[in-house]
This record gives structure tokens, sequence and C-alpha cells, in this order.
């Protein structure tokens, strides 16, 4: 089913038609790019299945358009469907030319699971999280029992609040992730760093003492919790990237045949700033764990040059680490793409420009004289399928840190 709507341009009088695939999760924000002017029309697809954009004219006189959008809030669209005019039937079922029905029936079938999670459990999560992040356990254990679990114990410690947390956190990630992707990263993950060092509480403990030197790990585990807060308070718009993973390749690029109407870059920038500079910072305590695990000492980084022991490694700028990552076989393909310091460079320290007519960002990576103005450029879709990834290795990290400060609280 779709429903249809015009709306005017506010800049320049523009009317874009647009045409709405009908899904099951609503309100989800709408960006729309004006092809006369360069603006971003923003708005929202409401519960009530209508269009909503609060600078911008919506009308129904249908006599004529100037321009023709269509739009899914759960699904990527196919480019060469997006601003026909006069297209077939319904554009939307194009997309089966770049997914199978069966990815697409595996997909819609998680969306469901999820829609009846969200509104049932979602606010009660965000406030959990929100508590959490106050560290008053009592509040936010007794918030649990009321609303998740009656026999949740009460015990105040940040220990126990934090496998709670965790434990919860897979009443949702469960529908926002693959079978695949949790059996190929985080069960990988937390096999090597966890499962295998479990008896090493003394190892452990001493890892503990001197990362600490460095990053105060309990506050980065708060600091996780917030930037999962702020990915879940956006995930409505995160699903189109979830059929994505179903091809279970996370390095390939869509962009080239796929839109998203669900976000404009400047929403996304901050995002992956914040999550690149975390998860690097995590990834002090990966390496050590890693190190303990294959070398017998977490200062042991075998054959990789470059790091003395781990506290040189936590010294390294964010940026640089990803340099030793690549070095780690198990880390670089954990991490993959993710930590992309060029793209971290270009959009945290240098410049980038976004054109939403062709949803290209382009990237200045690189700060000498010589090549400052080569770029490099990813697409929309690619870069929000950068940021739902690291939203996923955020739910990894906590997973990890929860276990690691339970082992050894004794």
């Amino acid at each position: 089913m779709t429903i249809s709507g015009i709306v005017e341009c506010s800049t320049c009088k523009q009317k874009i038609k647009l045409r709405h695939q009908v899904g099951v999760i609503y309100p989800v924000k709408v960006n729309i790019p004006c092809n006369k002017c360069g603006k971003t029309l923003k708005g929202e697809v409401n519960e009530k299945i209508k269009f909503v954009f609060n600078d911008d004219v919506v009308t129904m006189e249908f006599d004529y358009a100037d321009q023709a959008m269509s739009i899914s809030t759960e699904l990527p669209i196919l480019k060469s469907e997006t601003n026909v005019v006069t297209p077939a039937l319904t554009p939307f079922l194009a997309i089966s030319r770049v997914f199978t029905f069966d990815e697409i029936r595996k997909h819609s079938h998680n969306l469901q699971e999820f829609q009846s999670i969200r509104e049932d459990k979602l606010s009660h999560l965000i406030t959990s999280y929100e508590l959490f992040e106050s560290q008053n356990w009592l509040y936010y254990l007794d918030h649990l029992k009321n609303n998740f679990d009656e026999d949740i114990d009460i015990i105040e410690s940040f220990e126990y609040s934090s496998v709670m947390l965790v434990s919860l956190n897979e009443i949702i990630f469960s529908h926002l992730r693959t079978n695949y992707y949790k059996k190929e990263f985080d069960d990988k993950l937390f096999r090597k760093l966890i499962y295998k060092n479990s008896s090493k509480i003394n190892n452990l403990k001493a890892l503990n003492i001197e990362i600490n030197q460095y990053i105060d790990l309990k506050e980065e585990f708060i600091k996780g919790v917030k930037l999962l807060e702020i990915f879940l308070k956006n995930a409505n718009s995160f699903l189109p990237t979830i059929l994505l993973s179903y091809k279970n390749d996370f390095e390939k690029s869509f962009g080239a045949d796929l839109d998203i109407t669900t976000f404009d870059f400047a929403e996304l920038k901050h995002m992956f700033i914040e999550q690149f500079e975390y998860l690097s910072r995590i990834s002090s305590l990966y390496f050590g764990l890693l190190n303990l695990n294959e070398n017998g000492d977490f200062n042991n980084f075998g054959s990789i040059r470059g790091c003395s022991n781990l506290l040189d490694y936590c010294s390294k700028d964010n940026g640089i680490k990803k340099d030793f990552i690549k070095r780690q076989t198990f880390l670089n393909g954990y991490f993959l793409n993710t930590l992309n310091s060029q793209i971290r460079n270009g959009i945290g320290h240098l410049k980038t420009k976004y054109d939403p007519r062709t949803q290209i960002i382009k990237y200045f990576p690189y700060k000498v004289p010589g090549k400052k103005d080569e770029f490099k450029e990813i697409h929309l879709i690619d870069f929000a399928y950068l940021v739902y990834q690291q939203s996923l290795k955020v739910h990894d990290s906590l997973r990890i840190m929860a276990k690691f400060f339970d082992l050894i609280k004794s």
C-alpha cells in the first residue's frame, strides 16, 4: 500500500510529489531534497500515516508536480525509481532487484517483532539507561523490577547493575541485528576476549589497574550507555539499513544503487564522531584482553611493532589506533571499516561537502598542503550503514565490559 501527497518547498515553491510505502513503525523522520534550490525538507510520517513538515506546506492538490520522490521508512529505495514522475504501479517492488524476497521477508518479520517490543518496552529501556547514567542503583533496579522482571534482585552495585543492563539490551538488539552478525561478530569477540580469559582472574585484575591509569572503564561504560540511548531514540531512522545487513557483507557499498530518506547527513555526523572516539578508546581494553589470550601477557603485542606496552597503545591518538588495529587480524576483521580514520578526519577535523540531491558526501582526509584538496566520497546510505554497525559494536562493548567487571569484582 502507498500513500501520496504534495509538499511545497517554502524557499523556492517547488512542488514535490511524495509517494510513501506504508509500513508498521511510526512516527519516522523523513528528509527530502529539493532538486531546485537544494534545501533539505525535514518532516515525518506520523502515526496517522500522514506527511508532516513544519516549515513546508503539504497539500493534496495533484494537478501537477515539479519533482517526484519515493519515500520508504523501513526499506531503502532503488535509485532508478526514486525520482520517476510517472512510475509503474509502485516503485517499491523494484527493491527486489537488489534483495531477494527471502531477505525482505526475514527483515519484515524482524521489524514486526521489533515493533511489538518497541511499543511495550522501548521507553522503559531508555528510562533505565537514564537511571543507570545517574548511578542511583536503587531507583534503577526498582525500575527494572517494576517494568521488566519482578524477580530481579536489588543488589546496589555497579557490577550487578551493568550485567542487568546488558541482559535487557538483548530485548531490543536481538531484533536490530541478524543472527549471522551475532555469530560472526558478537559471539566471536566475547569468546576471544572473555571466555578464553575467564579463569585468569589475577591477570584481569592487573589489566584493570593498568588500563585505568589511562581511561576510567566504568566511566566509559556509562558513556557507552549514553551512545546506545541516542541510537535507540533514533532507531526508527536506521530501519532501512538493517535490511542491508541481511546480505551478510559488512564491507559492501550500496550507494550506487540505493537511497535512504530517513536521514540527513548532519544528523549522522555527530553520532559517527562520538562512536568512533568511544570505540577507539575501548579498543585499548580489547587489545589488552587479546594480548592476554594470545601472548599470555596484556602488554605483549607480539609481532605488532610500535607499541612497547599497553599504556603506550592507550596514549596513541584515537585515529592512529586504527593503524595498529589493521595489523591485528582479529580486531581488524571485527572493526572492518567502522573505525575509518579518513572519514573521521574529514568530518571531524577538516571538511566535508554534502549534496542532498545526490546523497553523496565528499570528505577531505588530508592535512598536508599538497593533498589538502584531494577528496573521497561515500554515499549517505553507506555512511548510515557504518553508524548502524558502530552502534552494534557499542552494544558489544558493554557486554564485554560488564562481564569483565563481574569477573574482577571479588
